[in-house]
């Protein structure tokens, strides 16, 4: 039977946490839950996007692509434990961001449980190739003409991309349920990428 990619996890229910506030203050949120720890990113700017590090509190971005708030409109900051989702919201004053922090913990016997449906979404591209002027950084991308710079950090070990040979975002979809006991997804997180030979339907 072919493996679909998808598995179910039950894990503790706990509810997310919701901030809002100026940047210098998100970005103290950040460090404070990450802590010095190593975690990938997902960084949308209005005039670029790219794959990323978090290391010691600092960004570790292409040089092609400073990270500036001006421009920013989400970031995810994210590990296999948790994720900080930042955000720009039209109902928000100029220079306030929302954030969204996730984080998952192994339930036991006396907690309530959370469902969530662990997935990998086919990243586009089908060639990886070194960035000359940052070897840092890789270009992900193909025929049609889309580019995604990515971290050598975020990348498996030895890893080669194909048209068979692909690179796969694993998420985390987490469901609730409405009054009705109808079941529906309500959150998504970033979890890691992995390189998995596979079909990408």
């Amino acid at each position: 039977m072919r493996n679909n990619g998808m598995q179910m996890l039950k894990l503790k229910k706990n509810r997310p946490e919701i901030v809002s506030n100026k940047w210098e203050a998100i970005l103290e949120h950040i460090e404070k839950k990450f802590n010095g720890k190593t975690a990938g990113t997902f960084i949308t700017m209005q005039h670029g996007i790219c794959m990323g590090s978090y290391v010691q509190g600092e960004f570790i971005m292409p040089d092609s692509l400073p990270l500036d708030p001006l421009y920013v409109t989400s970031i995810r900051v994210f590990d296999a434990d948790s994720e900080c989702y930042v955000w720009r919201s039209s109902m928000d004053a100029p220079g306030i961001f929302r954030m969204r922090v996730i984080l998952d913990q192994e339930k036991n016997d006396t907690d309530k449980i959370l469902h969530a449906i662990e997935a990998r979404q086919s990243l586009w591209g089908t060639a990886l190739e070194k960035c000359s002027d940052d070897p840092a950084w890789y270009l992900l991308k193909e025929d049609r003409g889309i580019e995604l710079l990515i971290h050598h950090s975020l990348l498996p070990e030895n890893v080669v991309v194909t048209p068979k040979d692909r690179l796969w975002l694993i998420t985390r979809n987490y469901i609730d349920y409405n009054d009705l006991g109808q079941a529906g997804y309500v959150d998504c997180r970033f979890v890691k990428i992995q390189s998995e030979r596979g079909m990408t339907g």
